[in-house]
């Protein structure tokens, strides 16, 4: 292994000519083999997931320059900042811009970073358009961000064999980093500079990868980032899978609305003459309304004979009533569950669809969703109004995940309660509970529920961990 990675490492050093950076792209590779290639000379190194880099950080020499090469979460700023990385490759949004500099300020520092730009071809790439690039740089990103300093663009080609288009990527990005240069050589004044012997002046073109890092180097890059051709295919491990979409509960999940449900249930219930606490709503969450009144009727009239018009009204007066209970209960709406947007950012960033999968009819949160994220779309959403059968029947998954067009082993559920939880598991998809309820979680496992976990962070902890997420 040893003189394989030295030998890849010699042969990819006699296409690069002096004064460009090789970044040996080790994520996913053990620490070991970033060894070898650190005794073959080499010190910059890049890494696309925080915990992964802190871990190798701690077992391997000091002066490595850690290069940050993923998709980074603004949650993830802190812990990063942290572990002084060399720079930060990935800065693809304003949002995360402010944050590194709020969280750089706090530790008293300057970070170096490159501002990744959007060339290629492909919407799954992330970064600043060059429009957006522009507008930036116009507005003076010096100025307004004191504890960061911009190094230069990092950027990625069209994944394609089409080595004109590759060329374009590739020819835009440097003419972008061109023009940003003899911007920031005016405004560059304002910043700080921490790091004694560096130029301010943005001198990194980070563009290239194992494929593609000749064109690159001939169209301009100044740093080139290579993995597979030194250290070979990366593992992933067998707890990598793919996730493509996640189906999502409403209440109790999304929203912070399950104690006004249950206490608007019991108080309609017990006006109309039926015994029902709010334990009993916890246990009946899920269903449809319709399916709850009908349960809690027939437990009181058992055998009596009731003619369905008679039952049509009740059902539509209770449910009536329970509405006008619960806006009561909150008259400005429920606020959304602790941590979820974190959540929703998170899959947003890595790409995957977002469903909403509710018994509920209550429009006053359905219209609400866009408020959380703009992940949320019409057509992913299965209400009451949209199945046959509520939970526990895998009707509302079953709808959601053909509907989805995944395979199933790509797909998960998102529940707080036990009726959803078995919907989940009857419609055989991967369902972790998230126990936000008084209910204990024993009632969740006995349910079937391959994870259950206390609350949202711990829900995006697990993502980070057992999907390949940044």
């Amino acid at each position: 292994m040893q003189n394989e990675i030295q030998n890849n490492i010699q042969s990819i050093r006699a296409h690069i000519p002096m004064g460009v950076t090789l970044v040996c792209v080790s994520k996913f590779h053990p620490a070991e083999a970033i060894r070898e290639a650190y005794a073959a000379g080499e010190r910059h190194f890049g890494e696309s997931r925080v915990q992964e880099l802190k871990e190798k950080a701690a077992l391997l020499p000091s002066d490595i320059c850690w290069h940050f090469i993923g998709h980074l979460q603004t949650n993830k700023v802190r812990e990063l900042i942290k572990l002084h990385p060399y720079l930060i490759e990935s800065v693809d949004s304003e949002k995360l811009l402010k944050a590194i500099d709020a969280e750089a300020g706090k530790q008293g520092l300057v970070q170096d970073v490159l501002l990744e730009v959007h060339v290629a071809r492909e919407e799954t790439k992330t970064g600043f358009s060059p429009e957006e690039l522009n507008e930036q740089m116009v507005n003076g990103l010096m100025v307004n961000y004191p504890h960061i300093r911009v190094r230069g663009l990092m950027a990625m080609a069209t994944n394609t064999d089409d080595e004109q288009e590759i060329q374009r990527c590739f020819h835009q990005a440097k003419c972008l980093f061109d023009q940003i240069n003899t911007q920031s050589e005016v405004r560059s004044t304002n910043v700080r500079c921490t790091k004694e012997g560096e130029s301010r002046k943005s001198n990194i073109l980070s563009m290239g990868m194992s494929d593609d890092y000749r064109i690159a180097i001939a169209c301009g890059s100044t740093s080139v980032r290579i993995g597979t051709a030194i250290f070979g295919e990366r593992s992933y491990g067998p707890q990598q899978p793919s996730l493509k979409a996640v189906f999502f509960d409403m209440d109790g999940v999304l929203f912070d609305s399950m104690p006004y449900h249950a206490r608007a249930w019991a108080e309609t219930m017990h006006a109309h003459g039926l015994p029902f606490s709010e334990h009993d709503a916890y246990m009946n969450e899920g269903r449809t309304g319709r399916a709850v009144i009908i349960e809690a009727f027939e437990q009181v009239h058992a055998g009596e004979a009731f003619d369905e018009h008679y039952l049509e009204q009740l059902e539509e007066s209770i449910y009536h009533d329970k509405t006008e209970t619960f806006k009561r209960l909150q008259p400005h709406g429920s606020a959304p569950m602790r941590g979820v947007r974190e959540v929703l950012d998170c899959l947003e960033r890595n790409h995957c669809q977002v469903w909403v999968v509710t018994g509920s009819g209550q429009l006053s949160l359905i219209e609400k969703l866009h408020t959380l994220s703009d992940v949320f779309r019409r057509e992913r959403l299965i209400t009451a109004y949209d199945v046959s059968h509520g939970k526990p029947d895998p009707e509302p998954y079953l709808k959601a995940w053909e509907r989805s067009g995944f395979r199933k082993e790509e797909c998960c559920v998102v529940e707080n309660a036990p009726l959803g939880v078995r919907a989940g598991k009857a419609a055989g998809l991967f369902t972790i509970a998230v126990n936000t309820g008084p209910l204990p979680d024993e009632l969740l496992h006995q349910e079937g529920a391959d994870v259950v976990l206390p609350d949202m962070a711990s829900l995006q902890a697990w993502f980070q961990t057992h999907y390949a997420f940044a």
